[in-house]
């Protein structure tokens, strides 16, 4: 529910238009105490002065304009309801106004008691959804972190004990039906529920919020590659990639999406060698293409969807051990990205998985 009283920011360097806005609210029957500013610096500036329910930001203001001023407050006041207000009724202006932030749009023509009080209670609406989501998101983080805490120190004590069971039961060979093979298999499903519970963890983990900057990639490769050391060497890998680009992103994730990729080619591949190759190209549009190419085993056309989604393997377990959760978990990061993830394959033929990030802005 809306509070009883709004306290309405109003940024817009025409007086006018600022005292044609507060008109308009009072004959729409709102309740509320009016904040002017002309710029969007002072704008970002009142609202850290007190609690701002609902903005109107004027597109053309002195200094920076109306998008950045969206910009900044939705940074700084994620829940706050903003309205963008232009002269020039541009849809392509409205649409980059709610990619940074904005609920709605009201070209300067067609603001009048009916079209405010509609674009108010639709802001106010989807700011309240969004402070909802984001406290569902924080439960389901917390949950999943006391989920993982809580279950680690069973996991590791049954983990011990069976482990002491197997060597102390453990004959020359293994038969499935004795108690050393009981223990044997106990081990192992200990370890695969170990394993479940740490993916689990990490695809909650892709929607926490965290910083988008600029990464160096070629630097996360490196710190990929060595993850992934291991893994490389016990399979014979051979692991190349070119000149990689900086990208606007967030450093621990895309190593994540890296190293699931990666990982995932070497796994699938029944080659004496597995090879994987990473590219990038510009889009020429504000994105790199990045390319994941391997030898391995290959994917039926038909399942190029479904390979993303959660927990399916197109698989039984036993030959190749998963979770079912790697390319979903590099789903979500891209899409968290702005990106999006593709694969072309053919059966025995080797795969390429591709996706794009947004390119640094120059």
């Amino acid at each position: 529910m809306p509070p009883e009283k709004l306290r309405v920011l109003i940024a817009d360097d025409d007086e006018g238009d600022r005292k044609q806005i507060t008109r308009v609210l009072k004959q729409a029957g709102i309740s509320c105490e009016c904040v002017e500013t002309v710029n969007a610096e002072d704008a970002v500036a009142a609202c850290a002065e007190g609690v701002v329910d609902c903005a109107f930001v004027d597109y053309k203001m002195p200094g920076r304009d109306g998008l950045y001023g969206i910009a900044a407050l939705h940074e700084r006041f994620p829940y706050m309801a903003i309205i963008m207000v232009t002269g020039h009724g541009d849809e392509e202006i409205a649409a980059e106004a709610m990619k940074l932030g904005a609920s709605d749009y009201i070209p300067k023509a067609q603001i009048h008691a009916r079209s405010v009080k509609r674009a108010i209670d639709s802001a106010l609406g989807k700011a309240a959804l969004r402070r909802q989501v984001a406290q569902q998101r924080n439960e389901l983080e917390n949950f999943a972190s006391v989920l993982v805490h809580d279950l680690a120190g069973p996991l590791t004590a049954m983990r011990g004990y069976a482990g002491i069971i197997e060597s102390e039961l453990r004959p020359e060979s293994i038969d499935r039906g004795s108690v050393a093979g009981h223990a044997h298999s106990l081990v192992g499903a200990i370890e695969r529920m170990g394993a479940l519970v740490g993916t689990l963890h990490e695809y909650t983990k892709v929607d926490a919020k965290v910083t988008f900057e600029p990464v160096d990639m070629n630097q996360v490769m490196e710190n990929t590659m060595s993850n992934l050391q291991q893994v490389i060497e016990k399979r014979g890998a051979r692991v190349t990639h070119g000149e990689l680009p900086a990208v606007t992103g967030n450093a621990p994730q895309l190593a994540q999406l890296l190293q699931n990729l990666i990982g995932n080619s070497i796994k699938y591949c029944e080659a004496a060698q597995p090879t994987v190759e990473v590219t990038a190209n510009s889009d020429g549009e504000g994105m790199w293409r990045f390319a994941v190419k391997d030898n391995g085993i290959g994917i039926s056309k038909e399942y190029y969807q479904q390979v993303f989604e959660p927990f399916k393997r197109l698989h039984g377990r036993g030959k190749y051990e998963g979770t079912g959760l790697g390319l979903a978990t590099c789903k979500k990061i891209v899409e968290r990205h702005g990106g999006a993830i593709w694969c072309e394959s053919a059966p025995n033929d080797g795969t390429t998985l591709f996706f794009n990030l947004p390119s640094v802005p120059g």
